[in-house]
């Protein structure tokens, strides 16, 4: 007999606190505004670096408008796909379960990654996404004996499957194979 699934993550009723992370692009902006008036400065004032200072900046606007651009529309398609209930369902226990570090990573290595129905889900404790990203060792409801029932989206940006709602019947299956954890599969 299977337990009772319980909602640990759900933002299928609330579709309007998917955005894009507005702090983490900020930050970007600013260092793209601080380097613009560096360069004119540099310009006005002929400092010796007036040549490539100017250059620099405007490549780091450059990567920085098409980075920011890339990530507001696949948040936004995500939270359309939502809205529009265009959302993949998959439950069962996990066939695999690697547990995620519990500080974020520079590299997808340290991400949680599990599989059910023969679909893979990763995500990591440092990423900034707009989807479930709480990784068990940092206190996520993921383990190992896990039952999930799952609802994702695809990125279109991305290629990844973005959790917005997680059901959990803790302990209702059998141990999965566990894969040592932080390691690339």
């Amino acid at each position: 007999m299977h337990r009772s699934f319980n909602t640990v993550f759900d933002l299928t009723r609330q579709p309007a606190l998917i955005h894009p992370a507005y702090w983490f692009i900020a930050i970007f902006a600013l260092v793209g505004v601080f380097l613009a008036m560096l360069a004119w400065l540099a310009v006005r004032r002929r400092w010796r670096w007036r040549r490539s200072l100017p250059i620099f900046a405007t490549v780091w606007v450059a990567i920085c408008t098409y980075g920011i651009a890339t990530d507001v529309r696949d948040t936004a398609a995500i939270r359309n796909a939502v809205v529009a209930r265009k959302i993949q369902v998959a439950e069962g226990c996990l066939e695999y379960f690697r547990p995620g570090s519990p500080y974020g990573t520079k590299t997808t290595a340290g991400n949680e990654e599990w599989s059910v129905s023969g679909l893979v889900f990763s995500y990591g404790a440092g990423e900034v996404r707009p989807a479930f990203h709480s990784v068990s060792t940092a206190g996520g409801a993921v383990r190992a004996d896990s039952r999930v029932r799952v609802s994702f989206v695809a990125s279109p940006a991305y290629g990844r499957r973005e959790i917005v709602k997680l059901e959990i019947a803790p302990h209702a299956c059998p141990a999965a194979r566990q894969v040592e954890a932080f390691d690339k599969p």
